[in-house]
Parts: structure tokens; sequence; C-alpha cells
């Protein structure tokens, strides 16, 4: 099958289940649904951004960090130990078991 077959086909494979959601949702609900994603999604950017600015649980860090007790380099890929590291990110330091948050502070649980 050449390229711009596959791509035809590609096309009509994902239309079909488009249209048939049309016909199953109504009208009003995907309205509620975009009117509901249009208000939200501001306001989870601007969470975002200013948790970056003010490093809090909501903000992305791209940086290394060090372990807050022993100065180790925390690996940036990691496997969360716990469900808060999971939904907010922070590591637990391998050579002396310190847990910190995501920007590097130590935490007490």
């Amino acid at each position: 099958m050449k390229k711009h077959q596959k791509t035809i086909w590609g096309g009509i494979v994902s239309a079909v289940p488009l249209a048939v959601l049309e016909l199953v949702i109504p009208d009003r609900l995907v309205d509620i649904a975009l009117i509901t994603l249009a208000v939200l999604l501001p306001i989870g950017l601007a969470l975002v951004i200013w948790g970056t600015a003010v490093k809090n649980r909501w903000g992305v860090n791209l940086e290394a960090v060090d372990c807050a007790r022993c100065h180790m380099r925390v690996p940036q890929i990691r496997k969360p130990r716990s469900f808060r590291q999971m939904l907010w990110g922070g590591a637990i330091c391998n050579r002396c078991g310190c847990e910190m948050d995501k920007w590097g502070r130590s935490v007490t649980t």
C-alpha cells in the first residue's frame, strides 16, 4: 500500500468514530464540554505558571536537583515510591534516604 493510500485510510478510520459520536452525543452536551474545557484549561495553565514561579506543588521543575541533606545529585528520571511523589513529583535520595519534593527541599512525613 502506498503512503498516500495509508493516509487516506487513516483519515477515514479516524473520521468514522467521530461521526458515530456525533450521532450519539447531543449537541448541547458537546457545547457544555467545550465551554467547561475553555474555562478550566486557562485556570490550569495559570496554576502551572504560578506554581513554577513560586516553586510550589503545581509548578514544573525541569532542572536537576541535589539532595537537601547529603547534596548528592538526584536522577531526573525516577520511579515514584509514594502516591504523593506520583502526583506532585519528588524523590528519595539513594544515599541517605532523605525524601524531597521536586524542587529538592526536604519533606517531613
